[in-house]
């Protein structure tokens, strides 16, 4: 007897539903231009597979503590494979289920409390995991900030360098959740390395990029450990990811995790994430090409209508600010364009001290087909919503009647 009460007779019934139909919205009711957002394909989504998770997988693989787990090893040490052979790693870790806690593991096993971390500022696009007052200190961790070049939009890898040097940290935690163009890491890994410095790349947002060839490997450049998340230019399920270069430097977070970090965890994502890593293989050069590509013609489509844009003239990523007039609230505008059809977050303009911006993102775009050619449209709906504002800034168009741009975006998604 089922003594579990099925859904509809849980009383949301309605919830569910409409849980369900949010994919449809997405791609088909809403421009999502958010900097952090994917969607896995069909085929990705069929390879999850619950009963991966039906018991725990504590240990190591094919040395586990319960029964009937060889396959979860067979699975792990294929994900591992592939993935190493995705971005030219010697070891990879694929358990954790967020970058955020992938970054917090790694802390802990290559580093002691009280040890010092140079890492990325919130002003300069850092993410919490990343920063000082943030995930580092539940390590124990003492941050201070890796200086960076406002004008080059990105670190300012001689002065990172000289800090390094100067400063002598235990890690370096490089990458940002605001990346506009590829950073020049390779005079602080150098640096990083005279010191005996761990470097730690923060590849969540540029990830499906580095698969695909459009921005530059860290872990070629000498980086120690790479750490990414599978659901922004990786278009997967939301897990984490793990790499290095030194077999050594996996055994130890390997360790770490199996004696002190993971009592279990879901090992049905595996099979979708190596599905995932399969379709990059297979076509992840061509789609991280379409994704900066549009980044590309939205920003030059933006400025042409007259809406101030922060991007480099070339070597983009899969993201773009657009500075906010002070006297607009960010969160009352992406509130506001989320009820006019348009899905998109904001940062801190990396430009300018204490100012905040649109972070638009393309990915999500190349991932449901839009190639650079229709960013036109995109920068178009834009432009019907935003005007230049107070300070170099943007600001919502005044008598804007939802229902017209709702209707807007879903024939621009429709290709009408």
């Amino acid at each position: 007897m089922n003594r579990i009460a099925p859904p509809e007779s849980s009383g949301n019934t309605a919830l569910l539903d409409e849980a369900r139909a949010h994919e449809d919205r997405l791609r088909r009711r809403r421009l999502v231009l958010y900097a952090g957002a994917n969607l896995p394909s069909e085929t990705v989504r069929a390879a999850y597979a619950p009963g991966l998770g039906a018991m725990p997988s504590m240990g190591p693989s094919f040395d586990k503590e319960q029964p009937g787990t060889q396959i979860v090893s067979r699975v792990e040490v294929a994900v591992r494979e592939a993935a190493c052979a995705v971005f030219g790693a010697g070891w990879a870790e694929p358990r954790l289920p967020s970058a955020t806690l992938a970054n917090l593991a790694v802390f802990h096993a290559f580093a002691a409390p009280g040890d010092l971390m140079l890492a990325p500022a919130a002003a300069h696009g850092g993410h919490l995991s990343q920063r000082g007052g943030g995930t580092p200190a539940l390590a124990g961790l003492a941050c201070e900030e890796l200086p960076f070049d406002a004008a080059a939009l990105a670190l300012d890898a001689p002065e990172a360098a000289a800090l390094v040097r100067a400063r002598r940290p235990r890690l370096v935690m490089l990458g940002r959740s605001v990346m506009l163009r590829p950073d020049e890491i390779g005079p602080v890994v150098a640096a990083a390395r005279e010191v005996g410095a761990t470097t730690i790349f923060d590849a969540s947002h540029v990830a499906g990029l580095i698969a695909g060839g459009t921005y530059p490997n860290p872990l070629a450049a000498g980086v120690d450990v790479m750490v990414t998340s599978t659901y922004k230019t990786i278009p997967g399920l939301p897990q984490g990811l793990v790499l290095g270069r030194d077999a050594a430097d996996g055994a130890r977070l390997a360790a770490l995790l199996d004696a002190r970090f993971l009592a279990n965890y879901n090992a049905a994502m595996l099979p979708a994430l190596l599905a995932t890593l399969a379709e990059i293989r297979a076509g992840g050069a061509d789609y991280a090409r379409s994704v900066t590509e549009n980044t590309a013609a939205l920003a030059s489509a933006c400025r042409a209508r007259g809406l101030p844009v922060i991007a480099p003239e070339q070597e983009f990523t899969h993201q773009f600010l657009m500075p906010i007039a002070p006297d607009a609230a960010p969160r009352a505008l992406i509130d506001r364009l989320e009820t006019l059809g348009i899905l998109v977050g904001t940062a801190s303009d990396i430009t300018r001290p204490g100012r905040s911006a649109l972070r638009v993102g393309t990915q999500f775009l190349a991932t449901l087909g839009l190639r650079a050619g229709r960013m036109g449209a995109v920068a178009d709906r834009l432009a019907a919503l935003l005007v230049p504002g107070g300070a170099g800034g943007v600001r919502l168009r005044e008598e804007v009647e939802a229902g017209a741009s709702l209707a807007a975006v879903e024939r621009l998604l429709a290709g009408e």
